[in-house]
């Protein structure tokens, strides 16, 4: 974090607006704060500090109220700002507090400014996390102040402690050691409950006194015998099921033979039908044959069909073709005279093409010289419009004067308004946020006292749960105490003269035998368990009580930080929904004012807009003069031009009027476009005639070569139907008889191809059954049905009976497989308990977890120390960590000694004289800072700032501690020095000096470096 610019008013000792620039101090990486005590030195770092995290440097200024200037004007705001960069980002934060004690805060980046943070809390955190310090370890280790320089170095083993906590967030390795606690006594716990599980599945089993480390192997003795008796029942079970199966294959094998009888009896029968059908079947095959032959025949006689139609319709065609001959010759010869007789009259033809050239010329010029008149009088009255467009926009540049006088009026008055509206809007978003807050409040401040009336409700019923737990503890203690006298009792009874005692072995027996009372062991069982019970509720109390306790601790705590934050410090419901409806109140004026300011905005939004666009439209008006003076210039040309050309044509004599030449020039036209008609359509219609000609003598000539090829294909296919009659041995009688049945001939083939393969089907499957079946004698099967229903009788029997041990054996399995569950969960257990015990031991016993990451961290800082402290005492003193303490409530590790080179022994810290305290404290402080930028990646520690402590140093302790602050400046680091000394304004060329006047305040000047 590197400080930029920073502005405060109405801040401690600065009255006044006052700049600090410090960007011309970072020259030389060292600067120095001077002047004299009590000027406000101090009072720039508490600045530094309170823009950022809204708190001073030191310890002792920690509310807001004690930053006020006393100098300060009773109504004036306090207020700090901060520019400050982070890795090359620049970020602006102010903070304001009114005479009231608000406090408000605003924070933006530079590269956003848009997204602007208004609340004190989003503001907080994303500062701290942009620099990656909280304020206590911004304190430690950015900017050490006044009077806490040497807190570090002589604190004690606790506060160290509570410093590093601070510093690196160790709080969490002291949680993980209350975790560990908390796991060891579960596990411990789980322990227990699994020898209780164990002992109650025994139980249910019917056995007692067996140890839990015994596993599964407790029930293995009852459940070998259980599974003894099911081996031996399954043999019998197998034994009847075997004389069963056998009994089925019997019934089986006898429906069997039934049913290879009846299929062989229904395939003779089929059989029998089939082979009387035969003799008809192969008649109608001998047919077919026949119809196959004639159908080869008949395809000849339809194509000798088709060639005879074919001749018949080409001669019919030849006979109309020559017709249509003799017709086009005529309608030719008529189109011959008339293309000579358009061809005589082309002659006249040129004589008007030049006449009609002559009068178009002529037509030409008239019609530019009429144009020419036209064109002079539209100019005329271009050049009067052009006058009164002048004059209009000369009007118009008055006019935008005046409007522009008035713009200037509405623009200062509609930001004087937005100005007062952004002010009204910051007011309504602090005040909603404030009534949000109050909101809360208020709801947590209910919620907090239902818990607290909770709370005391629960602690009613524990008093009346123990109560109850007294006098069920007394009834079972009695009961108890009767139960054990009837075991004495028993005991005694069994003693006999001259022989031992099983319990202490003595031969002598001097008690008495005496009656005791009876007891009821169901009645001991009930009250053990309605203790249980009644403890169980009570703990189950206990932990509703601890987290109501919780829970109405961490909502005061929520309701003070929020209280805290918003400013707010009631917290009582009553008054609470008093200041709540003052809030509300307020916002509803503020929300009035508002909408009074927003609409006296569009008032003069509305007025500037209409203004605006009056005066545009003056301005886009005006932008055309230059094009209307052009205009009036070049239009004065033109007529000038004009009137020339009609003079010149005038004088060659050209009509005004052109109508006559117009009808003229239409006349030879006329007569151009008949002739050239007549001439077109006579080729055309000679040329038509030649191609008509033409294509009916060629297709003339095709058609006879047609009909000749067509009838020589007629004579060879007659012959060819002929001969096949002979080839086939078929009579014309006996085809023309036939032919007709041919298209049946597929239906027929079909019938006959279904009836064979039917036929040895039927044939196949009797040959195949014949051997078998002929032999095959029906069979009796219900004396066998009889005998398979008294053996599944007996069958079920012993099924039943195995089916009741499987149970007792499934049950016994399943108590066994819970044992061996319980077991295992047991030695798991029991490895995590050894391991949580050891964890348990070491965190608890010796060092705690948090002391000695803590004592890890302060070695890393004392090693970056003792760098610093070597060279500024010259090698003499050597800070060490002290391993042992002088009493039990010092924390292992945390203490602090120096080892002096000139004595060679060990010493305490606190032994050390006033400069060389500083020099061990300024070590120390730049090791921690060392230690923080190396181990945290998301600290840059860019500037650090120290206050006071020099003027204990001699000349040489001096110079070796600006050494060693030299050293960081090489790495780029900035230091600043809070000092009086001499010597430094001396050695530091950039310096910010701090005076006091009298009841004006303090006031600075900055001299920067070389």
């Amino acid at each position: 974090m590197k400080p930029l610019d920073l502005n405060m008013k109405s801040f401690l000792g600065f009255k006044e607006s006052t700049h600090v620039d410090f960007r011309p101090l970072y020259e030389d990486k060292i600067f120095l704060v001077t002047g004299p005590t009590g000027a406000g030195k101090t009072s720039i770092f508490d600045a530094i500090c309170y823009a950022l995290y809204g708190e001073g440097s030191g310890s002792t200024r920690t509310r807001a109220k004690c930053f006020r200037s006393q100098l300060a004007e009773e109504k004036e705001d306090m207020e700090v700002s901060l520019s400050f960069e982070v890795r090359g980002e620049l970020y602006h934060v102010r903070r304001v507090e009114t005479p009231k004690g608000v406090n408000k805060a605003y924070f933006y980046r530079e590269s956003d400014p848009e997204k602007m943070l208004v609340k004190i809390k989003e503001v907080n955190q994303e500062i701290e996390e942009i620099i990656g310090l909280n304020l206590d370890q911004f304190k430690k280790i950015v900017m050490i102040p006044q009077g806490e320089f040497r807190e570090f170095l002589t604190a004690g083993t606790k506060d160290k402690s509570e410093i590093l906590k601070k510093l690196f967030s160790t709080e969490q390795y002291e949680r993980l050691q209350w975790r560990i606690k908390e796991k060891f006594d579960e596990t411990r716990n789980v322990d227990k409950v699994l020898v209780l599980k164990f002992d109650e599945i025994l139980k249910e089993a019917g056995m007692e006194g067996k140890d839990i480390e015994m596993g599964p192997d407790a029930l293995l003795e009852s459940l070998q015998a259980a599974e003894e008796e099911i081996v031996n029942l399954e043999k019998e079970i197998k034994g009847f099921d075997k004389k069963c199966r056998e009994i089925e294959k019997e019934i089986a094998e006898a429906e069997k033979n039934n049913q290879d009888l009846a299929v062989f009896q229904k395939a003779f029968e089929e059989y029998t039908r089939y082979r009387n059908l035969k003799r008809v079947y192969e008649e109608k095959d001998r047919e077919l044959k026949l119809l196959r032959k004639i159908s080869a025949i008949t395809h000849t006689e339809k194509q000798l069909a088709d060639k005879e139609a074919d001749i018949r319709k080409l001669q019919s065609e030849l006979k109309n073709l020559g017709e249509d001959r003799k017709k086009v010759s005529g309608y030719m010869e008529r189109c011959r005279k008339k293309l000579q007789s358009a061809t005589e009259e082309v002659k006249v033809l040129d004589d008007k093409k030049t006449e009609k050239t002559r009068l178009e010329n002529l037509l030409t010029r008239s019609k530019r010289l009429g144009e020419a008149y036209v064109s002079l009088n539209e100019l005329k009255r271009s050049g009067q419009e052009i006058d009164r467009k002048l004059d209009y926009l000369r009007k118009k540049e008055n006019e935008l004067k005046a409007y522009r006088e008035e713009e200037q009026e509405l623009s200062r008055a509609l930001h004087d308004a937005k100005m007062k509206q952004v002010e009204l809007k910051l007011s309504l978003q602090e005040s909603n946020a404030r009534l949000k807050a109050l909101v809360t409040l208020f709801n947590k401040a209910q919620k907090r006292d239902e818990i607290e009336s909770n709370i005391r409700l629960l602690r009613k019923e524990e008093e009346n749960i123990q109560r109850n737990i007294e006098v069920a503890s007394n009834a079972y203690d009695h009961e108890l105490a009767k139960r054990n006298e009837n075991y004495a009792y028993i005991l005694r009874s069994q003693l006999h003269e001259h022989e031992p005692c099983p319990v202490c072995g003595s031969y002598e027996h001097p008690s008495v035998v005496k009656e005791v009372r009876s007891y009821d062991e169901d009645l001991l069982s009930t009250l053990e368990e309605k203790l249980k019970k009644l403890e169980k509720s009570l703990q189950e109390k206990k932990s509703d009580i601890r987290n109501g306790i919780r829970h109405f601790e961490d909502l005061a705590e929520e309701i003070i930080l929020l209280g805290d934050e918003s400013q707010i410090s009631i917290f009582k419901v009553d008054d609470l929904r008093i200041v709540g409806g003052d809030e509300k109140e307020k916002y509803r004026r503020l929300e009035n004012k508002l909408a009074e300011s927003m609409n006296a905005v569009n008032k003069f939004t509305t007025k500037l807009d209409g203004v605006e666009a009056r005066s545009e439209l003056c301005r886009k008006e005006l932008e055309v003069m230059e094009d209307v003076m052009k205009e009036h210039d070049e239009n004065s040309a033109k007529l000038h031009d004009i009137k020339g050309e009609i003079r010149s044509l005038e004088a060659d004599g050209v009509p005004k009027e052109s109508i006559g030449i117009l009808h003229q020039i239409r006349e030879a036209q006329r007569i151009i476009d008949d002739i050239s008609s007549r001439l077109e359509e006579a080729k055309k219609h000679f040329e038509e005639c030649q191609n008509q000609e033409q294509h009916l003598s060629g297709r003339e000539t095709a058609m006879n070569q047609t009909l000749i090829s067509s009838l020589e294909a007629a004579k060879s296919l007659k012959d060819e139907f002929f001969t096949s009659l002979l080839k086939a041995d078929v009579t014309r009688e006996v085809y023309e008889m036939n032919k007709h049945n041919v298209p049946e001939m597929d239906s027929i083939e079909a019938d006959i191809t279904s009836f064979f393969k039917g036929y040895n089907a039927v044939k196949g499957v009797y040959e195949n059954l014949r051997e078998h079946g002929e032999p095959l004698r029906f069979m009796e099967i219900e004396p066998l049905k009889t005998r398979l229903l008294e053996c599944g009788k007996e069958f079920d029997e012993k099924k039943s009976l195995h089916k009741v041990k499987g149970i007792l054996v499934y049950n016994l399995k399943r108590s066994h497989m819970r044992l061996q569950e319980i077991h295992e969960s047991y030695l798991s257990n029991q490895k995590k308990l050894t391991v949580l015990q050891d964890l348990y031991d070491t965190a608890n016993l010796g060092m705690g977890f948090e002391t000695f990451v803590q004592s890890y961290y302060f070695e890393g800082i004392l090693l970056r120390a003792n760098e610093r402290l070597r060279k500024m005492s010259e090698g003499r003193y050597k800070l060490k960590r002290r391993d042992e303490t002088e009493n039990r409530r010092e924390k292992i590790g945390l203490g602090l000694d120096v080892f002096d080179e000139y004595t060679g022994r060990e010493r305490d810290v606190q032994s050390l004289s006033g400069g060389e305290s500083f020099k061990a404290s300024l070590s120390l402080a730049l090791g921690l800072s060392d230690f923080i930028e190396s181990h945290k990646g998301s600290v840059n520690l860019e500037t650090i700032f120290i206050d006071e402590g020099f003027g204990s140093l001699d000349q040489d302790s001096l110079d070796n501690a600006l050494e060693s602050l030299m050293e960081l400046n090489v790495s780029g680091r900035i230091v600043g020095i809070i000092s009086h000394v001499t010597e430094l304004k001396d050695r530091i060329p950039g310096r910010i000096e701090v005076k006091s006047i009298p009841g004006k305040g303090s006031s600075i000047k900055v001299n920067g470096g070389i």
